[in-house]
């Protein structure tokens, strides 16, 4: 059953491969891989490889010292496996794997040497990189072989918790047997420590470079004790070639007594392995379903109002998606609720302007950051309702309403929280005596003012949020069985890059009017306050035609859509 279980193995860690490279003849696939790796390749792995490279410089050195810090943790490791609280002795099965292994002729020790096959793929990758970026002075082959005889070894203890649960010996007996364990094996090894050949040795030491450290555990009681995690530290960190494949030799010895002793465990795991299975999936679709902006937090939060009788579809919209945003992003209208009662308390119970000042400021950066901050948190608009495209398109409604009742519900949040924040920087700013300079900020006008030019520009920011769902249907929406990596890296780097340089294009007419009138204001008109509202007024006005635009395009293209055609490749 050997040759069966390795075609498997190796064929569905081809057809892993493969599948991903088929993947990117499609252009965003393609273009988003080489973001991401670009990405990659810029803020890390060009300093690793580079001449100068930390890794170059530093490593985890060979010497006798570092085997034996190796070997404890290793021992450390084995020890406390024994007390983990898991004694179901369930092994991780796919549904298919269910049905094709558990009725077949095969052993339990064949069900286990297929687990043990099937995990190498992703063994296989984790030694590799750690071999790169952790482990410069060791070999792939012997941390290959440490990682396989961990699984084995952890295999052959979760097996060995589930008979001692059926001898009465359950979890609360483990613990505190494995405690006393651990305290008497530190107990034997603190005393074979000799500190000796350490002394003034901190002087010689310079940074990058570690002499040959002598061993710090002597005697025979401790190499009795060390025995096995030694061969997995010599393993990752060898002196000789010799040495590694002695080690290597050695650890497949031990590897298949652990397999041994976990098939003659008497404990069925079948049962116990379905329900693991099960586990695994259900944990694995919450996870899917718990991201930022769908998880519900709040359930039982009641609608903000009534849709009368004969409500347009947009008011539905809006009523749908604002009740979504209470019982989704509730949590974050708390933290900026607790945020502005913790500024004002700071700058009341203060006796320091400088304090006050301080607070004000945080609340002003604050209320200048959640616009962007926001719309990625309020995403209870058209990013939700993706999936349901079909449904929407049925509706009798415009495109362009559509859009606008979609981006109307985080709206409400975003500039409630602006309104919060700006009021209590203007609170507390009017408490303090303010320089000179910033008594502009202290002053109500400010407020309105602020306000007026943040809700278009909060508008303008969901506006291009809501155009990727409706342009590019495909990149906000995967597939069920897509895997993440660097092409999922690539989307978002590409969007959020895509989403600075529309904002930046939308903003710069506004600033060319207000900068002038800023500075009109200040030397022809001494500071009027009425004459940065009409240059403020004008700016908003101009943005909110701007997003007026955006939402009539949108409007269009929403019409555009085919549903059949658009969304085929992300189709569950």
């Amino acid at each position: 059953m050997i040759r069966p279980f390795v075609f498997v193995t190796v064929r569905s860690f081809r057809n892993r491969i493969v599948s991903r490279l088929k993947r990117l003849r499609n252009i965003r696939y393609l273009v988003s891989f080489l973001a991401g790796m670009a990405y990659l390749w810029f803020t890390s792995l060009r300093h690793l490889f580079g001449p100068h490279s930390p890794l170059q410089r530093v490593g985890i050195p060979v010497s006798p010292l570092f085997v034996d810090l190796a070997a404890a943790l290793v021992l450390a490791m084995m020890i406390l496996a024994w007390a983990l609280p898991e004694q179901s002795a369930g092994l991780t099965f796919s549904e298919a794997e269910i049905q094709f292994l558990f009725p077949a002729p095969i052993t339990r020790r064949q069900l286990l040497l297929y687990k043990i096959l099937r995990a190498q793929p992703q063994v296989f990758l984790s030694a590799t990189l750690m071999t790169i970026f952790v482990f410069r002075s060791a070999k792939f082959i012997g941390l290959w072989s440490c990682f396989i005889v961990l699984s084995i070894y952890f295999t052959f203890v979760a097996l060995g918790r589930a008979r001692l649960k059926l001898l009465g010996i359950g979890f609360l007996i483990r613990l505190p047997a494995v405690a006393a364990i651990v305290v008497g094996v530190s107990y034997l090894l603190w005393h074979t420590v000799d500190l000796t050949p350490f002394h003034g040795m901190g002087k010689q030491m310079r940074p990058g470079h570690f002499p040959n450290l002598p061993s710090l555990f002597h005697g025979r009681v401790a190499d009795a004790i060390l025995f096995v995690p030694r061969l997995f530290a010599h393993a990752v960190l060898p002196h000789t070639i010799p040495q590694l494949l002695a080690s290597c030799g050695a650890l497949i010895v031990v590897a298949l007594v652990f397999l041994e002793l976990a098939a003659r465990t008497n404990i069925a795991f079948e049962e116990a392995s379905i329900h693991a299975s099960q586990k695994s999936a259900a944990r694995r679709a919450r996870m899917n379903e718990q991201r930022i902006g769908k998880q519900v937090t709040f359930p039982r939060i009641p609608p903000p109002f009534r849709i009368p009788a004969r409500a347009k579809p947009e008011v539905a919209i809006y009523w749908k998606n604002v009740t979504a945003g209470l019982r989704i992003s509730s949590p974050w209208l708390l933290i900026m609720l607790a945020c502005a009662l913790y500024f004002l308390g700071q700058a009341f119970y203060a006796s320091d302007d400088s304090v006050r000042i301080a607070m004000a400021s945080i609340a002003l950066f604050t209320a200048a950051m959640f616009p962007f901050l926001g719309s990625a948190v309020f995403s209870q608009d058209m990013r939700l309702d993706l999936p349901r495209i079909e449904l929407l398109k049925s509706y009798p409604i415009s495109g362009e309403r559509l859009v606008a009742a979609e981006i109307a519900g985080p709206l409400t949040f975003i500039a409630a929280v602006e309104i919060v924040m700006l009021s209590v920087a203007s609170i507390i700013m009017n408490s303090a005596h303010m320089p000179k300079k910033l008594n502009l900020l202290a002053t109500p006008q400010f407020v309105v003012i602020a306000l007026i030019i943040a809700t278009p520009v909060c508008a303008a920011q969901l506006l291009i949020r809501n155009s990727v769902p409706i342009l590019l249907p495909g990149w906000a929406m995967r597939a069920p069985d897509e895997q993440r990596g660097f092409i999922v890296l690539g989307q978002r780097l590409l969007m959020t890059a895509g989403n600075l340089l529309v904002l930046l294009f939308v903003l710069l007419p506004a600033a060319c009017i207000v900068g002038p009138g800023l500075l009109m204001a200040k030397y022809w008109f001494h500071d009027s306050v009425a004459v940065v509202a009409f240059t403020t007024v004008i700016a908003a006005a101009l943005l909110f035609f701007e997003v007026w635009l955006g939402i009539q395009f949108l409007g269009r293209q929403f019409e555009k859509i085919d549903v059949t055609n658009e969304l085929d490749t992300v189709a569950s």
